[in-house]
């Protein structure tokens, strides 16, 4: 991910909740039932620290993150020196952004 300094491990699960929102928009209206007990049940880990590691995650980018990147991947989406997105935001931005890129099919 390059902007956020965390940890190997919330990395991985950050990057399958994009993955997996990219191949099924519909896991965002199931974000604590579907998507964080899969990337859980991945990474043998309980659904609760999944949660934690990713909104960590947006903290540390929101709090230490380079701003022009913030802005420049996040555009006007959101006022970055305002508000920092919730997780389901946060992946549905990124998801979208994969999608529009053509990055991932």
């Amino acid at each position: 991910m390059g902007l956020i300094p965390i940890n190997y491990e919330v990395k991985l699960c950050l990057a399958n909740a994009i993955l997996m929102v990219v191949e099924d928009v519909s896991l965002l209206g199931a974000v604590t039932k579907e998507l964080y007990p899969g990337i859980a049940k991945k990474h043998d880990t309980a659904p609760s620290r999944v949660e934690r590691g990713i909104r960590h995650a947006i903290e540390l980018a929101w709090e230490r993150g380079n701003t022009d990147t913030l802005k420049r991947i996040f555009g006007y989406s959101m006022d970055i020196e305002r508000q920092k997105p919730t997780n389901s935001e946060f992946i549905a931005l990124l998801a979208d952004k994969f999608r529009v890129m053509g990055k991932v099919s």
